[in-house]
C-alpha cells in the first residue's frame, strides 16, 4: 500500500475480487430435470409452426398477411365456395376475425363475397383470377424450400407421423369444446383406446 496526497492507494495486484464467481452455467435449475415426451412433443410442435410461418411470411406479396395466405392456400387445396362461418372454423379465428380479413382481401381483388343462391342468408366466397395468379406465384417462390423439405424426407415417414398428430389434434380439439364437464376422458390413443 501506498500514500498520495493523504490517501491510502493500494495496487490492483493487491486488490481481492470481493464478487461471486459466476459459474459457468448462468442457468438455475430450479427442479431436477425430467422426462416429459408430452411437454417434448408440444414444444417440437411449436417451434415447427413457428418456423414454416416465417419462411411462409418472408415469401409474402408486400400487404399480404399470413391469414390471408391460409385462406388462399385452402381454396387452392380444397375448392372455394366456402361461407365465412365454415372458413372461421377452418382457419381456427372467431367469425369477427375471418370477415375482417376476408374484407380486406376483397379490397385487394383476391377473392369475391357473393350470395348463396340456395340460401339467400348465406354468403359464398370464391377466389378470383387475380387470387389465383397470387397464390400460385407465392407456391413458385418457395418452390426451392418445398423440393429441399421433399428431398430431406421422404412421403412415408410424414405419413406415419399423420395417425398421432392426427389423434392428438383431435383429442385436443374435443377437450376445447367438450371438456367443460371436468371429467377426464379417455385418451384417443395407447393402451385404454381401442385401434381403428
Amino acid at each position: 500500500m501506498t500514500r498520495t496526497h493523504g490517501l491510502d492507494v493500494t495496487p490492483e495486484s493487491e486488490v481481492k475480487n470481493t464478487q461471486p464467481a459466476m459459474a459457468s452455467n448462468p442457468h438455475r435449475a430450479t427442479s431436477a430435470p425430467q422426462n416429459h415426451p408430452h411437454i417434448e412433443v408440444f414444444t417440437a410442435i411449436s417451434v415447427i409452426e413457428h418456423d414454416l410461418r416465417r419462411t411462409v411470411i418472408r415469401h409474402l406479396p408486400t400487404g399480404m398477411t399470413y391469414a390471408q395466405f391460409e385462406v388462399l392456400r385452402h381454396f387452392m387445396r380444397y375448392g372455394d365456395g366456402w361461407t365465412p362461418a365454415e372458413l372461421a372454423q377452418v382457419l381456427l379465428v372467431t367469425k369477427g376475425a375471418v370477415t375482417n380479413i376476408l374484407q380486406k382481401m376483397q379490397d385487394q381483388g383476391l377473392i369475391a363475397v357473393i350470395g348463396d343462391v340456395a340460401d339467400g342468408r348465406k354468403k359464398r366466397v370464391r377466389i378470383t383470377r387475380r387470387g389465383l395468379e397470387t397464390a400460385n406465384g407465392i407456391f413458385k417462390a418457395m418452390k426451392a424450400q418445398t423440393e429441399k423439405l421433399r428431398e430431406g424426407f421422404t412421403d412415408q415417414e410424414f405419413r406415419d407421423a399423420l395417425p398421432f398428430l392426427k389423434a392428438l389434434g383431435a383429442f385436443l380439439a374435443e377437450e376445447t369444446t367438450v371438456g367443460s364437464t371436468g371429467r377426464l376422458k379417455p385418451l384417443p390413443f395407447g393402451r385404454n383406446h381401442p385401434k381403428g
